[in-house]
């Protein structure tokens, strides 16, 4: 059987905003072993704001992958990034993250930025190998169990990268 993988935007439908409200935290809490502080709920506003992006990588017409951002002004943040532990390490999230860099690229954007686990090192190596720098650590950010986050941070434009890199 040959397996079909599209990347595609999960706001488009209307209709569905409520279905991919539960299968996005479904998927969240399964990637990331029972544990999310976001709610059905949570998804639901964010998937309804203008503000917010949602990328899925579907397998077979199900969603095995996710990244959203939140997107003001000049600047974007990653809210949430998940992919099935089966489909880990096969290289959804680079495809995923990359389009979304490219999708906020578009859009004007100057930097983008993320909180991540310390002890999250397969996300950690690759936010580093897209480019994305620590900028410092946020002492007992997580919960559930607490844990520091490192904040990261994107330079997306070309004068951006150049400060970045310089």
């Amino acid at each position: 059987m040959q397996r079909t993988f599209e990347i595609c935007d999960l706001k488009t439908d209307a209709g569905k905003l409520d279905q991919h409200a539960q299968t996005l935290y479904e998927l969240t809490m399964l990637a990331n072993e029972g544990h999310s502080s976001w709610k059905v709920s949570s998804f639901l506003s964010e998937l309804k704001d203008n503000h917010s992006i949602y990328v899925g990588y579907m397998e077979e017409n199900k969603l095995v992958g996710y990244i959203c951002c939140m997107a003001v002004v000049d600047e974007a943040s990653i809210n949430n990034f998940a992919v099935a532990p089966d489909h880990q390490a096969k290289g959804i999230g680079t495809k995923l993250l990359q389009e979304m860099i490219a999708l906020l690229k578009k859009r004007g954007m100057e930097r983008l930025w993320l909180e991540v686990r310390v002890s999250n090192d397969a996300a950690y190596n690759l936010y580093k190998k897209i480019g994305f720098t620590e900028i410092f650590r946020r002492k007992e950010y997580y919960h559930n169990p607490i844990e520091d986050a490192y904040i990261m941070e994107l330079a997306l434009t070309s004068e951006k990268q150049e400060e970045a890199e310089g």
